[in-house]
């Protein structure tokens, strides 16, 4: 996953997270509205409305067409389609786990002195460098160790 595709799917929780737009989103997802549609709809101010629905334009999550002198606003859903099919895969990434694995390297200040002295990491300290994670996973301890143990 690129940055730009982090900080997309970021926009998109940001623009989701406030209950008003969600309110909003969810009003275009059943229809195309114009400002003063969703303001009486909603009962609050234009200048509220347009400065959410700036908002989920940025996003990508809501689409304008306009029609004389209005505009009429509604869903993207070739976007959330997309998003909510790739959504999953994102929570899977290798790349994730490979990230943490960097960080839990750089955390790790004594793995290379307590390698294959893995009970003088406390449960805290393991689980600070490592994860939680069981002892036979212990990045300290060796393949060997493990075999010798069992």
């Amino acid at each position: 996953m690129t940055n730009y595709q982090i900080e997309e799917t970021t926009k998109i929780f940001k623009a989701l997270s406030d209950p008003t737009r969600f309110k909003i989103f969810l009003l275009l997802n059943s229809r195309i509205f114009c400002v003063n549609g969703i303001v009486n709809f909603l009962q609050i101010s234009q200048p509220a409305v347009s400065q959410h629905l700036k908002i989920l334009r940025e996003a990508g999550l809501v689409k304008i067409e306009k029609k004389g002198y209005w505009v009429h606003y509604s869903s993207n859903k070739e976007k959330i389609d997309r998003f909510l099919k790739d959504f999953p895969a994102t929570l899977k990434l290798k790349w994730v786990i490979n990230m943490s694995k960097k960080v839990n390297k750089i955390e790790c200040k004594y793995s290379e002195r307590l390698k294959g002295k893995p009970d003088e990491c406390t449960p805290e300290q393991i689980k600070k460098c490592h994860g939680d994670i069981s002892e036979k996973n212990h990045p300290c301890v060796s393949k060997k160790e493990i075999k010798k143990s069992n």
